[in-house]
């Protein structure tokens, strides 16, 4: 599977470029503007093409006409995540990548923000797969493939020891988040799903 978020993130920052064709929504976009990438927020400002609230239901969306869907830091925010989960996949087409960004259940991003009301460990979206143990809750109607996530910042550290403690984090989730997440907590979490129709 082709991922996209490896194209996203840089060493400098986020890298998000699409071209036209592609129908690109940023969601909780604030002041956020990319090109041929459409904001949504419930507050107006430059970054936003579409003001509403994401905690409303049905969003002024079309169903199955997005190619990618942009979720940085506003999935802790929102009032009732499985049914924004549900209306991801109302207005995306079937494969369309979804690219979440969220603070780790363990840094202090997480609790500082009073506005936050949920915390993600790296299992958090498993409920939201039916391929996953966890997907047999259905917590929602709606079906995703983890296409893969990372646990801090998406790109290959320059250090050999922060590279094989990524990748040794990355292959055994539950014990990091249960144990080694203590010693070693990352900021955020970044996950790539796809919307399976």
């Amino acid at each position: 599977m082709d991922l996209l978020v490896p194209k996203l993130y840089t060493q400098k920052g986020r890298n998000i470029i699409f071209d036209s064709s592609q129908k690109v929504l940023n969601l909780g976009c604030g002041s956020q503007r990319y090109p041929n990438v459409t904001g949504i927020d419930v507050v107006e400002s430059d970054g936003v093409d579409i003001v509403h609230d994401l905690n409303k239901m049905p969003w002024p969306i079309k169903a199955g006409t997005v190619n990618v869907i942009l979720a940085f830091h506003v999935m802790e925010h929102v009032d009732d995540l499985p049914r924004v989960m549900e209306e991801i996949h109302r207005v995306s087409k079937p494969g369309a990548h979804i690219v979440i960004e969220v603070p780790y259940f363990r840094s202090i991003l997480a609790f500082q923000d009073p506005t936050h009301r949920r915390f993600f460990t790296t299992r958090s979206l498993d409920y939201f797969s039916h391929s996953r143990p966890l997907g047999f809750y259905h917590y929602a109607s709606t079906d995703f493939d983890i296409a893969d996530f990372w646990l801090g910042w998406p790109t290959s550290s320059w250090n050999p020891l922060t590279r094989f403690m990524k990748m040794f984090f990355h292959r055994h989730q539950d014990f990091y988040d249960s144990h080694l997440s203590r010693v070693f907590p990352v900021p955020i979490l970044v996950f790539e799903l796809v919307v399976k129709k």
